[in-house]
C-alpha cells in the first residue's frame, strides 16, 4: 500500500519519523523513501518508545551531498 507523505507545514521538527521525513525530503511517497534509506539518505536513530527517527542535520547533509553543496562551501578563513 502506498501512502503520501504528509507535510507538518513551515516548522520542520528535529526528529522526523519515516511519514515527515520523507515529506521533507519531497519523496513521491514513504516507501520510496524507505527504498533509499541506507545509500541516499541516512539510516534511522531507534529512539526506545518512539521507534525510527531522523536527524533533520542529517537529512540535510543528505541533500548537500547530493547536490554538491558541500563542496561550495567556503572556510571564512580562507576568506580572510
Amino acid at each position: 500500500m502506498t501512502r503520501t507523505p504528509h507535510s507538518p507545514g513551515e516548522t520542520w521538527p528535529r526528529f522526523m519519523r519515516a511519514t515527515t521525513a520523507a515529506a521533507y525530503l519531497d519523496e513521491v511517497s514513504i516507501e520510496s523513501f524507505r527504498r533509499r534509506v541506507g545509500s541516499v539518505y541516512p539510516k534511522p536513530v531507534n529512539v526506545r518508545g518512539r521507534g525510527e527517527l531522523w536527524l533533520r542535520e542529517q537529512l540535510d547533509e543528505s541533500i548537500d551531498k547530493l547536490s554538491a553543496q558541500v563542496d561550495k562551501i567556503r572556510d571564512i578563513a580562507d576568506v580572510l
